[in-house]
């Protein structure tokens, strides 16, 4: 999975660096590596080299560095035989019900939930190759996570060849932290608007004939819910956010194939990206 740069450690960085431009030097490396607010000493950069070129992963010639090819080919084989496991019927039958069918499961982490719940999309994206996917969003509490879990579900996306429509019912004012998120050409974003009543406190994915819902009790809904309505502008009380993200809670996932109930909710939330474009 390609690593973001602003995510990892110096070695995943330089991995991905050198996986996007072979050939390349130490110091090159490190300017390349040193981005935003992260900067990396030559001492680092040449540790992990040397960690690198021990280990066989990477090769040097004269003041240049690549991976080794006898470990790219080991990478390729290792991805042929996990798509093969992963990506077969057997696998995606284990998660994904039967027409008329339904599975159903609870996590009592916000994190947990979330890191299946990706799961599950990726699962339907290989299901559905070529459909478009709709989702509801009421508020965008996934942000708050730490880390590159839902960036690297975005690197994903981008590379389908289907649109993602995604309605938040968060203020506007969260649209530029959501966008840097969502910051691909293929996700179709609206914001603000209400397709369903207030008190469901449920998320909704819908590809194809199947739809997955994910509700979140009331107590935690309400703390997310009163965390983004207190922010006054598109930054978030940190410290409220991680207590929110570290203590117990009741998190569902529900998935079914229903095309009668797919079709519908599809057609309530088609009609929010139709209204924008006539506004």
């Amino acid at each position: 999975m390609p690593i973001p740069l602003e995510d990892g450690s110096l070695e995943q960085i330089s991995l991905k660096i050198m996986s996007e431009r072979p050939y390349v030097t130490a110091e090159k490396l490190r300017a390349l590596a040193s981005i935003n607010k992260r900067k990396f000493s030559p001492a680092a950069v040449y540790k992990v080299l040397n960690k690198l070129l021990t280990t066989g992963v990477v090769v040097k010639a004269g003041t240049r560095y690549s991976l080794s090819l006898t470990w790219v080919f080991g990478v390729f084989s290792f991805a042929e035989k996990l798509s093969k496991v992963y990506f077969c019927d057997e696998y995606l039958d284990s998660l994904l019900p039967e027409a008329g069918k339904r599975r159903t499961w609870k996590f009592t982490d916000l994190r947990r939930c979330n890191d299946f719940w990706n799961q599950l999309l990726l699962a339907l994206l290989k299901r559905t190759p070529s459909v478009d996917s709709y989702a509801w969003v009421p508020s965008p509490w996934f942000v708050l996570l730490p880390g590159d879990r839902d960036s690297r579900l975005q690197q994903v996306f981008r590379m389908t060849n289907r649109k993602f429509y995604s309605a938040f019912g968060s203020s506007r004012r969260f649209e530029p932290v959501v966008r840097k998120l969502y910051n691909h050409s293929n996700q179709i974003l609206t914001f603000g608007k209400k397709p369903f009543p207030a008190k469901a406190a449920r998320y909704l994915d819908v590809v194809g004939d199947y739809v997955l819902t994910v509700s979140v009790d009331s107590k935690t809904s309400q703390e997310i819910s009163l965390l983004f309505a207190e922010s006054k502008r598109a930054e978030l009380n940190t410290n409220a956010a991680l207590a929110i993200l570290r203590q117990r809670c009741r998190t569902t996932i529900t998935i079914e194939q229903s095309p009668r109930k797919a079709a519908r909710l599809r057609s309530t939330l088609t009609k929010l990206f139709t209204s924008d474009e006539s506004d």
